[in-house]
């Protein structure tokens, strides 16, 4: 009787139970990575810088990355390769396929595809696969077929049971979309990854702005729900900016400084927003709440009070200890006399 099922003991099935990280949080070896943004906002910049820190491993985005080998299918030409080479100096781990059918490929070129590419992973090796993007390489002509997509994406498994990571490139929908759905195209996509990614435009497209905001799900604990990073100066980096919540607080904590630092007390949160520099709109009671938890426990700040209407937590900068000792009436504060509660 041929044998129709392969069962995994324990033993065999826990040996899988954690990741082996490419690009930690976000590209796993046996996992499909789906990273989508707009038109021309940096999608293949973040993979070029990529690519080229597998040359010999070291950090992306303040993230990990092995070393190891990728190809890439390109809907571009090799001369746009050759422009982003002469940037990123890829070197000979990095394998381009550029424009290899004519139009879309058909069900069977696209498996024999990656059935030569599985090939590759055992004669040469192969860790990555980058499809970039997929609607150029997606066989068949309804992208929003739930039946359509999830058949032409069931090849890329022959990669994955060999443990190739597989990185897809995709544009978003036209229309405003809630995170986690905003790759176009049918919902079947989006289920289909393990690892969903999806980077906005920190600010606006035409603002100038190099930040990025880079939102995930994924069924790992590595995966950074939240994560902004930075084009760098000379175009060749991403660089970490944590969460949005600590960009805001960078972005703020000069105007707060400033505030406190001109203050001949301590001060409330209203009285705060009141002194607010002029020209700068104050922040909103529950951001600026956010903010003083947060120069409380980094130390920037000092602050007393319970937190109570008659006894409102005030705030002032522990350099200016002996010059912010007075209350809410500019009196100097007294200790309490003994015996006396």
């Amino acid at each position: 009787m041929s044998q129709l099922l392969t069962i995994l003991s324990p033993d065999q099935w826990r040996q899988h139970a954690a990741a082996e990280w490419l690009w930690r949080g976000y590209v796993a070896a046996g996992n499909i990575t789906l990273l989508a943004s707009q038109w021309k906002a940096g999608k293949t910049t973040l993979l070029s810088a990529l690519l080229a820190r597998m040359r010999q491993g070291g950090d992306l985005a303040g993230l990990p990355v092995k070393a190891g080998r990728a190809v890439v299918l390109s809907e571009e030409g090799p001369s746009l390769w050759q422009m982003r080479d002469e940037q990123f100096h890829f070197g000979d781990h990095v394998g381009l396929v550029c424009r290899p059918f004519k139009g879309k490929p058909s069900e069977h070129e696209w498996t024999e595809t990656m059935e030569e590419l599985a090939a590759r992973r055992t004669a040469t090796g192969l860790d990555m696969l980058v499809i970039d993007p997929l609607i150029a390489f997606l066989p068949g002509r309804n992208e929003n077929s739930s039946t359509v997509v999830a058949e032409a994406l069931l090849p890329l498994q022959r990669l994955t049971a060999l443990g190739v990571a597989v990185l897809i490139l995709h544009h978003t929908r036209k229309q405003v979309s809630a995170d986690g759905k905003m790759a176009r195209g049918s919902g079947a996509l989006s289920g289909f990854a393990d690892i969903l990614m999806e980077m906005h435009w920190y600010r606006s497209p035409e603002s100038g702005d190099r930040r990025r905001r880079i939102q995930a799900w994924s069924r790992y604990a590595e995966t950074p729900r939240q994560l902004i990073v930075e084009w760098s100066e000379d175009g060749k980096d991403y660089l970490a900016r944590g969460s949005r919540d600590d960009e805001r607080f960078r972005t703020h904590w000069e105007l707060l400084h400033a505030v406190l630092a001109r203050a001949d007390r301590k001060l409330t949160r209203e009285q705060i927003r009141s002194h607010w520099p002029e020209g700068h709109k104050p922040p909103p009671p529950l951001s600026l709440w956010r903010w003083l938890n947060r120069a409380v426990a980094e130390g920037r700040v000092e602050r007393d009070g319970t937190g109570s209407r008659y006894q409102p937590f005030r705030y002032w900068l522990k350099e200016k200890e002996e010059d912010v000792s007075f209350g809410s009436f500019g009196l100097r504060e007294l200790p309490p006399l003994p015996g006396l509660e």
